[in-house]
């Protein structure tokens, strides 16, 4: 069983990721269990096979406890934490290849606070398992946004320790131009930094940014992956790259078969 985290910050895609990533693995013959992890969702574009909110919900917490929106959703994941026995036979009596995760629109849940780490421990206990982070296209488009971004992917990676990619959502809204900027200034982190808004050279100054970007950010963002979860841009890509960690390769053939579990 092969377990796909879809994180990033709120506003970047992932639950329309999660949806059409789903879909292309049923497309294409493969049992995909989805997983909805986010109790404070009021609607989702797909239909959950496992769904958070049967057992907690941040409306419910918010009431009960007396707390704010983001408050009754950290509260809400971290009550999510005794229901990870349940919430994993679900995804286990499906018998699945592949398990999709949409995670909860408050990354800092899953990039700082030890529930997040929980989660992913134990949904992934004795699975392969990646995280996918996204980027949306429209901050990316701004270096020093970008920059600020490929921080918080490390971050994020560090956290949760598993594999990850990023992704670089709404792909769609870019012309070719921007994507081979995007690409450069991955490819070039010097670069990036160099076009940075006046404001933001200054604060960089300060620190040693370049060498932060050799030891950190490198090794964890080797590349971003454009994505549209609305045109379906990019999603054979994004399968090929999966594949190659989770079964070290891109061919069909290495799928696990359901009896796996």
């Amino acid at each position: 069983m092969y377990v796909i985290f879809v994180m990033g910050p709120a506003g970047s895609g992932k639950t329309y990721l999660t949806g059409a990533l789903s879909e292309w693995l049923q497309n294409h013959g493969m049992d995909v269990a989805v997983v909805n992890l986010d109790p404070a969702a009021d609607w989702l574009p797909y239909n959950p096979d496992v769904d958070v909110r049967e057992f907690v919900t941040a409306y419910d917490v918010m009431k009960k406890y007396n707390l704010g929106p983001n408050g009754a959703l950290i509260m809400s994941v971290d009550l999510l934490t005794n229901y990870l026995d349940d919430i994993r036979k679900q995804v286990e009596e499906m018998k699945p290849n592949y398990v999709v995760v949409d995670t909860p629109g408050q990354l800092e849940i899953f990039a700082f606070r030890i529930a997040g780490r929980i989660v992913v421990s134990r949904l992934s206990e004795g699975c392969r398992a990646l995280a996918l982070f996204l980027i949306d296209s429209y901050l990316a488009s701004r270096p020093s946004a970008l920059a600020s971004l490929l921080f918080l992917a490390t971050a994020t990676a560090m956290s949760h320790g598993l594999p990850q990619l990023t992704i670089l959502s709404k792909a769609d809204v870019l012309s070719d131009a921007d994507l081979n900027k995007l690409r450069e200034w991955i490819e070039d982190p010097e670069l990036m930094l160099s076009e940075l808004e006046p404001e933001f050279k200054r604060l960089y100054s300060t620190i040693d940014v370049p060498l932060i970007v050799e030891a950190l950010i490198k090794p964890m963002v080797r590349e971003l992956l454009p994505v549209s979860a609305i045109t379906g841009y990019g999603l054979d890509e994004l399968y090929a790259a999966i594949q190659r960690i989770l079964a070290g390769g891109e061919d069909y053939l290495t799928e696990e078969p359901n009896e796996a579990l």
